[in-house]
Protein backbone atom coordinates (compact mmCIF):
# COMPACT_ATOMS: atom_id res chain seq x y z
CA UNK A 1 0.00 0.00 0.00
CA UNK A 2 2.83 2.71 0.92
CA UNK A 3 4.70 1.57 -2.61
CA UNK A 4 1.58 2.53 -4.03
CA UNK A 5 1.41 5.70 -2.34
CA UNK A 6 4.03 7.00 -3.36
CA UNK A 7 3.74 5.96 -7.08
CA UNK A 8 1.06 8.21 -7.12
CA UNK A 9 3.20 10.75 -5.41
CA UNK A 10 5.66 10.64 -8.38
CA UNK A 11 3.26 10.66 -10.98
CA UNK A 12 2.28 14.18 -10.50
CA UNK A 13 5.32 15.37 -10.37
CA UNK A 14 6.94 13.58 -13.43
CA UNK A 15 3.74 14.85 -15.21
CA UNK A 16 4.44 18.49 -13.79
CA UNK A 17 8.03 18.12 -15.00
CA UNK A 18 6.69 17.27 -18.46
CA UNK A 19 4.08 19.87 -18.58
CA UNK A 20 6.63 22.80 -17.81
CA UNK A 21 9.50 21.07 -20.47
CA UNK A 22 6.44 21.20 -23.02
CA UNK A 23 5.51 24.64 -21.90
CA UNK A 24 9.46 26.06 -22.32
CA UNK A 25 9.54 24.60 -25.61
CA UNK A 26 6.03 25.70 -27.06
CA UNK A 27 6.27 29.21 -26.00
CA UNK A 28 6.86 32.24 -28.68
CA UNK A 29 9.30 34.17 -26.11
CA UNK A 30 12.87 33.07 -26.79
CA UNK A 31 14.30 31.10 -23.68
CA UNK A 32 18.20 29.96 -22.84
CA UNK A 33 19.37 28.51 -19.94
CA UNK A 34 22.82 29.13 -18.35
CA UNK A 35 24.71 27.70 -15.99
CA UNK A 36 26.67 30.72 -13.62
CA UNK A 37 29.72 30.31 -16.17
CA UNK A 38 27.20 31.34 -18.64
CA UNK A 39 27.37 27.96 -20.56
CA UNK A 40 24.31 27.51 -22.39
CA UNK A 41 22.09 24.22 -20.88
CA UNK A 42 18.85 24.10 -23.07
CA UNK A 43 17.37 26.36 -25.44
CA UNK A 44 14.04 26.33 -26.94
CA UNK A 45 12.81 26.86 -30.12
CA UNK A 46 11.75 30.24 -30.28
CA UNK A 47 15.23 31.34 -29.47
CA UNK A 48 17.05 29.22 -31.56
CA UNK A 49 14.90 30.53 -34.72
CA UNK A 50 15.81 34.33 -33.32
CA UNK A 51 19.50 33.48 -33.42
CA UNK A 52 19.67 31.95 -36.21
CA UNK A 53 21.66 28.90 -34.64
CA UNK A 54 20.56 25.16 -34.38
CA UNK A 55 20.49 24.22 -30.56
CA UNK A 56 23.56 21.81 -31.39
CA UNK A 57 25.46 24.84 -32.22
CA UNK A 58 24.05 26.39 -28.88
CA UNK A 59 23.99 24.22 -26.12
CA UNK A 60 27.32 22.89 -24.04
CA UNK A 61 28.83 26.72 -25.30
CA UNK A 62 29.49 29.37 -23.62
CA UNK A 63 27.25 32.24 -24.88
CA UNK A 64 29.55 35.05 -25.13
CA UNK A 65 31.48 32.80 -27.24
CA UNK A 66 28.58 31.67 -29.05
CA UNK A 67 27.33 35.42 -29.76
CA UNK A 68 30.80 37.75 -29.37
CA UNK A 69 30.35 41.79 -29.92
CA UNK A 70 30.17 43.19 -33.70
CA UNK A 71 33.49 44.94 -33.86
CA UNK A 72 31.93 48.04 -34.88
CA UNK A 73 29.41 47.87 -32.16
CA UNK A 74 32.51 47.30 -29.68
CA UNK A 75 32.12 51.05 -28.12
CA UNK A 76 28.82 50.19 -26.61
CA UNK A 77 30.23 47.22 -24.85
CA UNK A 78 27.11 45.31 -25.51
CA UNK A 79 28.91 41.86 -24.19
CA UNK A 80 29.91 43.76 -21.34
CA UNK A 81 26.82 44.95 -20.27
CA UNK A 82 25.01 41.58 -20.67
CA UNK A 83 27.43 40.41 -18.31
CA UNK A 84 26.63 42.58 -15.45
CA UNK A 85 23.36 42.30 -15.62
CA UNK A 86 24.09 38.38 -15.40
CA UNK A 87 26.69 38.83 -12.48
CA UNK A 88 23.99 41.01 -10.98
CA UNK A 89 21.78 38.13 -11.14
CA UNK A 90 24.50 35.59 -9.52
CA UNK A 91 24.86 38.62 -6.63
CA UNK A 92 21.91 39.26 -5.61
CA UNK A 93 19.43 36.24 -6.68
CA UNK A 94 17.12 38.76 -7.86
CA UNK A 95 15.90 39.10 -12.02
CA UNK A 96 17.65 41.79 -13.71
CA UNK A 97 16.11 43.73 -16.83
CA UNK A 98 17.80 45.30 -19.53
CA UNK A 99 14.66 47.21 -21.42
CA UNK A 100 15.82 47.78 -24.56
CA UNK A 101 19.55 46.18 -25.42
CA UNK A 102 21.39 46.79 -28.92
CA UNK A 103 23.10 43.31 -29.10
CA UNK A 104 24.31 42.46 -32.45
CA UNK A 105 24.84 38.51 -33.29
CA UNK A 106 26.31 36.71 -36.37
CA UNK A 107 24.86 36.22 -39.47
CA UNK A 108 24.28 32.65 -40.05
CA UNK A 109 25.05 32.09 -43.42
CA UNK A 110 27.47 35.15 -43.87
CA UNK A 111 30.79 33.99 -41.39
CA UNK A 112 32.36 37.31 -40.29
CA UNK A 113 29.30 39.52 -40.58
CA UNK A 114 26.67 40.56 -38.19
CA UNK A 115 22.93 41.25 -38.08
CA UNK A 116 22.17 44.45 -36.53
CA UNK A 117 19.28 43.42 -33.41
CA UNK A 118 17.65 45.30 -30.71
CA UNK A 119 16.39 42.82 -27.82
CA UNK A 120 14.18 43.22 -24.60
CA UNK A 121 16.08 41.06 -22.07
CA UNK A 122 15.22 39.34 -18.90
CA UNK A 123 17.51 37.38 -16.85
CA UNK A 124 16.08 35.30 -14.58
CA UNK A 125 17.76 33.36 -11.12
CA UNK A 126 16.92 29.74 -10.70
CA UNK A 127 17.01 27.96 -7.67
CA UNK A 128 17.21 24.91 -6.34
CA UNK A 129 15.17 22.82 -3.65
CA UNK A 130 17.29 24.80 -0.81
CA UNK A 131 16.92 28.27 -2.36
CA UNK A 132 20.52 27.62 -4.04
CA UNK A 133 21.09 29.65 -7.28
CA UNK A 134 21.87 27.27 -9.81
CA UNK A 135 21.01 28.68 -13.01
CA UNK A 136 20.29 31.66 -14.90
CA UNK A 137 16.43 31.66 -17.20
CA UNK A 138 17.52 34.28 -19.79
CA UNK A 139 13.71 35.91 -22.02
CA UNK A 140 14.50 38.00 -24.73
CA UNK A 141 12.17 39.39 -26.88
CA UNK A 142 13.57 40.94 -30.58
CA UNK A 143 12.44 44.49 -30.69
CA UNK A 144 14.32 45.06 -33.70
CA UNK A 145 11.19 45.98 -35.71
CA UNK A 146 9.70 48.31 -33.22
CA UNK A 147 12.60 50.04 -32.23
CA UNK A 148 11.65 53.57 -35.04
CA UNK A 149 8.45 53.77 -32.57
CA UNK A 150 9.99 53.37 -29.39
CA UNK A 151 12.43 55.89 -31.05
CA UNK A 152 9.78 58.75 -31.71
CA UNK A 153 8.48 58.01 -28.38
CA UNK A 154 11.35 59.10 -26.40
CA UNK A 155 11.76 62.01 -29.01
CA UNK A 156 8.48 63.27 -28.17
CA UNK A 157 9.19 63.28 -24.69
CA UNK A 158 12.33 65.14 -24.74
CA UNK A 159 10.98 68.06 -27.26
CA UNK A 160 9.67 71.34 -25.82
CA UNK A 161 6.10 70.57 -26.40
CA UNK A 162 3.96 73.03 -28.37
CA UNK A 163 -0.12 72.35 -27.01
CA UNK A 164 -1.63 72.27 -24.39
CA UNK A 165 -4.38 69.88 -25.21
CA UNK A 166 -4.67 66.94 -22.45
CA UNK A 167 -6.43 64.76 -25.28
CA UNK A 168 -3.67 64.81 -27.27
CA UNK A 169 -1.16 63.95 -24.44
CA UNK A 170 -4.12 60.66 -24.61
CA UNK A 171 -4.14 59.84 -27.82
CA UNK A 172 -0.03 59.83 -28.13
CA UNK A 173 -0.23 57.71 -25.29
CA UNK A 174 -2.58 55.57 -26.35
CA UNK A 175 -0.74 55.35 -30.02
CA UNK A 176 2.52 54.56 -27.34
CA UNK A 177 0.92 51.60 -25.73
CA UNK A 178 -0.29 50.06 -28.81
CA UNK A 179 3.05 50.33 -30.34
CA UNK A 180 5.04 48.69 -27.22
CA UNK A 181 2.39 46.05 -26.82
CA UNK A 182 2.68 45.28 -30.62
CA UNK A 183 6.65 44.76 -29.94
CA UNK A 184 5.69 41.80 -27.07
CA UNK A 185 7.79 43.69 -24.53
CA UNK A 186 5.57 42.24 -21.77
CA UNK A 187 6.61 43.55 -18.40
CA UNK A 188 8.97 46.08 -19.77
CA UNK A 189 6.46 47.78 -21.89
CA UNK A 190 3.79 47.71 -18.73
CA UNK A 191 6.01 49.82 -16.77
CA UNK A 192 7.30 52.29 -19.57
CA UNK A 193 3.66 52.73 -20.89
CA UNK A 194 2.74 53.51 -17.35
CA UNK A 195 5.58 55.91 -17.07
CA UNK A 196 4.67 57.43 -20.65
CA UNK A 197 1.20 58.03 -19.56
CA UNK A 198 2.09 59.36 -16.13
CA UNK A 199 4.74 61.86 -18.19
CA UNK A 200 2.44 63.34 -20.69
CA UNK A 201 -0.09 63.36 -18.19
CA UNK A 202 2.17 65.92 -16.05
CA UNK A 203 3.19 67.92 -19.02
CA UNK A 204 -0.36 68.52 -20.40
CA UNK A 205 -0.89 69.82 -16.57
CA UNK A 206 1.98 72.03 -16.66
CA UNK A 207 1.08 73.19 -20.47
CA UNK A 208 -2.10 74.31 -19.05
CA UNK A 209 -1.09 76.21 -16.12
CA UNK A 210 1.45 77.84 -18.24
CA UNK A 211 -1.14 78.66 -20.68
CA UNK A 212 -3.15 80.38 -18.21
CA UNK A 213 -0.36 82.42 -16.83
CA UNK A 214 0.95 83.28 -20.20
CA UNK A 215 -2.81 84.77 -20.62
CA UNK A 216 -2.89 86.54 -17.20
CA UNK A 217 0.63 87.83 -17.44
CA UNK A 218 1.77 88.20 -21.05
CA UNK A 219 4.70 86.85 -20.45
CA UNK A 220 6.51 84.12 -22.59
CA UNK A 221 6.19 80.10 -22.22
CA UNK A 222 9.89 79.81 -20.73
CA UNK A 223 9.10 83.17 -17.84
CA UNK A 224 5.33 81.29 -17.41
CA UNK A 225 7.38 77.97 -16.65
CA UNK A 226 10.00 79.57 -14.45
CA UNK A 227 7.03 81.35 -12.04
CA UNK A 228 5.90 77.79 -11.64
CA UNK A 229 9.39 76.28 -10.45
CA UNK A 230 9.59 79.67 -8.01
CA UNK A 231 5.88 78.62 -6.24
CA UNK A 232 6.67 75.32 -6.41
CA UNK A 233 10.26 75.44 -4.48
CA UNK A 234 8.97 78.17 -2.17
CA UNK A 235 5.44 76.27 -1.19
CA UNK A 236 8.12 72.67 -1.49
CA UNK A 237 4.98 71.81 -3.24
CA UNK A 238 5.57 68.99 -6.70
CA UNK A 239 5.25 71.55 -9.83
CA UNK A 240 2.42 69.44 -11.41
CA UNK A 241 0.46 69.92 -7.69
CA UNK A 242 1.01 73.55 -8.40
CA UNK A 243 -0.29 73.39 -11.93
CA UNK A 244 -3.11 71.55 -11.12
CA UNK A 245 -4.02 74.10 -8.23
CA UNK A 246 -3.56 76.99 -10.38
CA UNK A 247 -6.10 75.30 -13.14
CA UNK A 248 -8.50 74.72 -10.69
CA UNK A 249 -7.94 78.35 -9.25
CA UNK A 250 -8.90 79.30 -12.80
CA UNK A 251 -12.39 76.81 -13.60
CA UNK A 252 -13.75 78.15 -10.21
CA UNK A 253 -16.26 81.27 -11.29
CA UNK A 254 -15.57 84.56 -8.75
CA UNK A 255 -18.51 85.02 -6.36
CA UNK A 256 -19.95 88.52 -6.25
CA UNK A 257 -17.96 89.66 -3.63
CA UNK A 258 -14.37 88.44 -6.01
CA UNK A 259 -14.22 85.05 -3.71
CA UNK A 260 -14.03 81.84 -5.73
CA UNK A 261 -17.59 79.89 -5.19
CA UNK A 262 -17.79 77.25 -3.29
CA UNK A 263 -18.56 74.07 -4.97
CA UNK A 264 -21.75 72.28 -4.80
CA UNK A 265 -22.28 68.60 -5.80
CA UNK A 266 -22.89 68.17 -9.58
Amino acid sequence: MEQQHDAAQARPVGARGSLRSATFEATTSCFSLMDLEFVILDVNTAFSEATGLAPEELIGRQAFEVFPENPQQSDDAPARTMRQSLERVIATGERDDLHIHRYDIPHPTQPGTFVERYWSPVNIPVLDDDGVLVAILQQVEDVTDYREDLVKVLGYLQEEPTGTSAEGARRFTTYAATAMAHSSLYHSAQREVAQLQEALTRRAVIDQAKGILMGRHHCTSEEAFNQLRKLSNDTNVPLRDVASALIYQASVPPSPDGAAQEQGPA
